[in-house]
């Protein structure tokens, strides 16, 4: 199933494959991996992330590309994230300017967030940035209830904000969380999410994209 909203510039696409548990499985596996290294461990959580404990490896994003960590190249769910991503850029209008299927990926990294843990309101860009373009989020390990992704309505260009609960309900736009649910949107729309709940923990993969000029 897709839902796509062009006018805010959000899409949300759903992997219904047969193959959906066994590659969640190994993405879960492969995020394990990262989440337990001691250079994962020993950072606080990062200033994005609000009440109990988070994990995060964008510190190390430099070094660190999920796309070939993970093997998303080789699998199904990669494909179908690939093109889901130049779905969504072509819905954005952004194929009038944009080579919309050679993106590139300027920086990949993981979430893992506990119960009591809360995003507050933030963006990936400015509007007077090159890119990226739009940002990409893929829920990998995210049982129902999880904490949902909330998108607010504000015209500043202010990179971190407050905690999604001091924004009126009426200039926010809400989105359930859940496995194998991938959501693009705009890289400029602030963002955050609300507390998780639950005592398992919630676990995503995000990708700023990048789309080259039309030559």
């Amino acid at each position: 199933m897709e839902i796509i909203n062009p006018d805010k510039k959000i899409a949300v696409f759903d992997y219904d494959e047969s193959s959906r548990t066994e590659e969640l499985a190994f993405l879960t596996q492969g995020l394990d991996h990262l989440f337990a290294l001691p250079e994962v461990q020993n950072v606080e959580n990062v200033p994005d992330a609000s009440g109990a404990r988070a994990l995060s490896t964008v510190h190390l994003s430099d070094r660190l590309n999920l796309v070939n960590f993970l093997q998303l190249k080789t699998m199904p769910i990669g494909h179908w994230l690939f093109n889901s991503i130049s779905q969504a850029a072509s819905q954005f209008q952004l194929g009038k300017t944009r080579n919309i299927r050679q993106f590139k990926f300027h920086r990949t990294w993981a979430n893992r967030i506990e119960q009591g843990c809360n995003t507050i309101a933030h963006r990936h860009a400015q509007k007077d940035w090159a890119a990226p373009h739009v940002v990409a989020i893929l829920y990998v390990e995210c049982a129902p209830g999880s904490a949902d992704l909330v998108f607010v309505d504000d015209d500043s260009n202010v990179m971190r904000a407050e905690h999604i609960s001091h924004y009126n309900a009426k200039l926010c736009t809400k989105i359930a969380s859940k496995a194998a649910r991938l959501v693009v949107h705009d890289a400029t729309y602030l963002h955050g999410t609300t507390e998780h709940a639950l005592d398992q923990t919630r676990s995503c993969i995000i990708f700023e994209v990048g789309f080259p000029p039309l030559t």
